[in-house]
């Protein structure tokens, strides 16, 4: 398992559409790429950042995202709501606790 985690920074009076946005995005995205086995979105309202957690089945699956048309199609759309560019980070995911 590996995961990537990608920030945004909305602008001022963005928070609301870039949260919605990023939410579809992630929805879609995860029901279409299997490698994709979960997607966190949280985000804080009074700092407008919108951040996604997702965890693949494995690193080159996390890159492949880089390169992908519907990744690029959102960045495009969510763009101009940012104040800043977007922020990724890929980490090594050391343990995963859910309730069964």
């Amino acid at each position: 398992m590996y995961v990537a985690e990608f920030s945004l920074h909305a602008k001022p009076g963005h928070y609301a559409e870039v949260a919605e946005l990023y939410s579809s995005f992630a929805a879609e995205f995860l029901s279409e790429h299997d490698a994709l086995e979960s997607v966190l979105v949280v985000g804080d309202e009074g700092s407008g950042v919108v951040r996604g957690v997702g965890v693949f089945t494995d690193r080159p699956a996390a890159d492949r995202v880089n390169s992908d048309s519907e990744f690029a199609a959102f960045n495009d759309a969510v763009r101009p709501l940012l104040a800043s560019t977007p922020e990724r980070v890929e980490l090594e995911l050391l343990h995963r606790f859910t309730r069964t």
